[in-house]
């Protein structure tokens, strides 16, 4: 199994990193992106990545939209800091960054100039996009527009719903699923239905630790050890055994990523 997106270097997890990557490479993970969201989070994931190696860790570097409005100042001189990062043979994408209207957690002309700006550095530097959109998926695209050409796009823990979905994959994007394929309730129900219309080349399963958490053990701290359940969701769904998902899905994040 391969966790697309995770957060062990968050500060509910960075203490108890080394116990959960061990805990689910035994359960059958084989790879992880380890993810940042502003720089020194971008710092803890590569030091992660170097340090979990041997289970098929790697890092993604980028300003998440929440962090946007600290970054605006001196934008370049973060922007330079993490390219260096990217550097390091761990580091395989950019993110994940974009625009979050649900939370407004920096203003959103702030979060646009911050999404273009990252944008443009991994253009430059060739580099994948991880992608964080909620209720904010039109401008986003429009956006996108502008690079889809020349940019792979992954939409973690896409939320754009079947609104959104011929758009994201005419762009050529990919879109990670997690947890919330497990839950109850519309917006899940219309998940599964994502899951089932989407074609299977398209598609990466994440946890996105310590969020999100599937059930059976929501309300508790996700971890990568708990996404074999997300995995038995999307089979479900897609009515396939769950051997080919895995073969798959490692099959998708090795050729996105470009791991040789």
């Amino acid at each position: 199994m391969i966790d697309s997106h995770c957060h062990p270097n968050c500060k509910e997890l960075e203490d108890i990193a080394a116990e959960i990557m061990e805990r689910a490479y035994s359960s059958g993970v084989e790879s992880f992106m380890i993810v940042g969201c502003d720089l020194d989070d971008s710092l803890k994931a590569l030091s992660m990545a170097d340090k979990f190696k041997d289970f098929g860790a790697y890092a993604a570097v980028g300003i998440h939209p929440h962090e946007a409005q600290r970054y605006e100042i001196n934008l370049n001189y973060y922007l330079d800091e993490l390219e260096e990062m990217t550097r390091d043979a761990r580091v395989l994408a950019w993110g994940e960054i974009g625009l979050d209207y649900y939370y407004d957690n920096s203003p959103r002309g702030v979060q646009r100039k911050i999404f273009i700006a990252q944008l443009d550095r991994a253009l430059k530097l060739n580099l994948p996009v991880i992608l964080h959109i909620r209720d904010a998926m039109s401008d986003a695209l429009d956006i996108l527009d502008d690079y889809k050409k020349n940019l792979k796009l992954l939409f973690h823990c896409y939320s754009g719903g079947l609104e959104h979905l011929e758009r994201v994959l005419d762009m050529g994007g990919l879109c990670a699923l997690g947890g919330a394929v497990t839950w109850k309730g519309k917006r899940s129900d219309e998940l599964r239905q994502v899951a089932k219309l989407i074609n299977i080349d398209r598609l990466l399963i994440e946890t996105d630790c310590p969020y999100m958490t599937p059930a059976p053990f929501r309300g508790k701290l996700n971890e990568p050890g708990y996404i074999k359940y997300v995995y038995e969701a999307v089979a479900a769904v897609k009515d396939i055994e769950f051997n080919e998902l895995e073969y798959k899905i490692k099959i998708n994040f090795e050729k996105f990523f470009e791991i040789k």
